[in-house]
């Protein structure tokens, strides 16, 4: 299970920088067309381009899923499931999305390592990595991912998709959707579930219902808000926090502007319970704002991402709710510093000058 949660983590690493390139180039080029021309070739290649970037996530998480457990010789075969995942090879069957890039990467990266503890002839053995593992692999990985992922993980794919766009539809429900993807990114501030949350965004970029686009709005406040409010929180209260929670506070700040919630890990160290439960609440609260009126973004990483809004007064208004309110409960629930000032006074009295 550990190997597993590993491979997961090493996947969505590897798959971020490419998401972000695709995103804000799909965000830049659409504000381009939007605000200043439509008609504009170059700027409409990119963002052509930049689709077919995010087309292949799934299978650029499942080549560095596999990577991470059978190493060189699985991203191949790895890549191969993930796509299929992605595009099913065979009519009437449905895309099985992340949920197949995941069985893609697990099964290559464990069948790879299964292959190699078996004999070869010593003369083929300088060939077995490169040549007849990742053939052989990649094969098993086709036949695997186009028939029987395909008929049951991408009917079971679509069944969630379309009951998310029905949540995502109803007013009364859309909310509590918000708020949890929201609450997950600021649980761990960067740690697995975290992760979870977002690779689950991604993975709906490409719905036409536009669904992605929403739910990747509603994730903001659950970035954005616990390096904030930390930050704010200890320049405010600064009786209750510890003089290098107050100096990491500017660094903290800035790094929530920009979606780094790593930054609040230190102060998560500190006193987990009063740092992470408020931060969840706080990021709840401003998840299930955007989510219930509706407001969607293509834009990523902090504030990169507030222009592209459809309702920009509402996003910033959603994510303020959230960092006051995390800001509040933060402040209310720590208690003041008590200064120990025992062992000072005893270094004190230590103190003696000696004369000659």
């Amino acid at each position: 299970m550990r190997k597993l949660q590993q491979a997961l983590m090493t996947g969505v690493s590897y798959m971020l920088p490419f998401i972000v390139f695709a995103g804000m180039t799909i965000a830049v080029t659409q504000m381009y067309s939007q605000y200043i021309s439509p008609d504009v070739s170059a700027v409409n290649t990119l963002n052509g381009f930049a689709w077919i970037i995010m087309d292949m996530i799934p299978a650029i998480f499942g080549a560095y899923m596999a990577y991470a457990i059978g190493d060189k010789a699985a991203i191949a075969p790895g890549f191969i499931g993930g796509y299929i995942a992605a595009h099913p090879t065979v009519e009437n069957t449905s895309a099985s999305g992340f949920l197949g890039a995941i069985i893609a990467g697990f099964v290559a990266g464990y069948v790879v390592l299964y292959f190699r503890k078996l004999p070869f002839p010593e003369f083929l053995e300088s060939i077995k990595k490169t040549l007849f593992i990742p053939v052989l692999t990649g094969w098993l990985l086709y036949l695997l991912m186009t028939y029987p992922v395909a008929m049951t993980i991408g009917v079971l794919n679509d069944v969630m998709i379309e009951s998310l766009i029905s949540l995502s539809e109803s007013a009364q429900y859309a909310f509590l959707l918000g708020a949890i993807l929201s609450a997950m990114c600021a649980f761990d501030m960067g740690g697995p579930l975290n992760k979870i949350a977002i690779t689950f965004v991604f993975a709906l970029w490409n719905e036409p219902s536009g669904i992605g686009f929403r739910v990747n709005a509603a994730v903001f406040p659950g970035i954005m808000v616990p390096a904030l409010s930390v930050g704010i929180a200890s320049l405010i209260a600064k009786s209750k926090f510890s003089q290098e929670e107050i100096d990491l506070a500017p660094a903290s700040i800035l790094s929530g502007l920009v979606g780094i919630t790593e930054a609040a890990l230190p102060y998560a160290f500190q006193d987990p319970f009063r740092v992470i439960i408020p931060n969840m609440i706080g990021a709840a609260i401003g998840g299930a704002i955007v989510m219930a009126t509706g407001v969607s973004t293509t834009g990523v990483s902090g504030v990169f991402g507030l222009p592209m809004a459809s309702q920009l007064l509402m996003f910033i208004t959603a994510i303020l709710v959230g960092v006051v309110c995390s800001v509040v409960l933060q402040i209310l629930v720590r208690k003041p510093r008590v200064h120990d000032t025992s062992v000072a006074e005893k270094e004190d009295d230590l103190n003696f000058e000696i004369t000659l």
